[in-house]
């Protein structure tokens, strides 16, 4: 029951953090240390959901509670390394210095290295996700 209930904290926190965070592209722009903030509590808020989920897919992958057929175990528990993975990938982002470090004196493609490690979580997931799906990997 907590968890499901941070769980949905966190779901109803997102939409408030990527509002500031899209007005940076906008012609309002927030004040630096206020953007600054909500990209840190944004790797917060979407590890946390990440983990979370993490947390439910390896209750779900539980021999004893025998919840989902054997053959799904495995599926399940690489699943939920990649929440794991993706969740701590999101939750090192949120360290102040990855909001400031750029490759030279400017960002690749405007991004700072926290939004590269945001994307590479992403694809990371997908890429796993797809592979699992499609060749049946553990």
């Amino acid at each position: 029951m907590l968890l499901n209930s941070v769980l949905l904290f966190t779901v109803s926190l997102e939409p408030f953090i990527f509002n500031i965070l899209r007005s940076g592209n906008s012609g309002v722009h927030p004040s630096p240390s206020l953007f600054e903030a909500a990209s840190s509590f944004f790797g917060i808020d979407v590890g946390a959901m990440m983990l979370i989920m993490g947390v439910f897919t390896l209750a779900l992958a539980d021999e004893e509670k025998r919840l989902v057929p054997a053959e799904m175990l495995g599926r399940l528990r690489s699943e939920a390394g990649i929440w794991s993975t993706s969740a701590a990938i999101f939750l090192v982002s949120a360290v102040p210095l990855f909001g400031r470090i750029s490759f030279g004196s400017v960002a690749v493609n405007g991004l700072s290295v926290r939004e590269i490690m945001w994307v590479a979580a992403l694809v990371l997931s997908w890429v796993r996700g797809r592979a699992i799906e499609e060749r049946g990997l553990p």
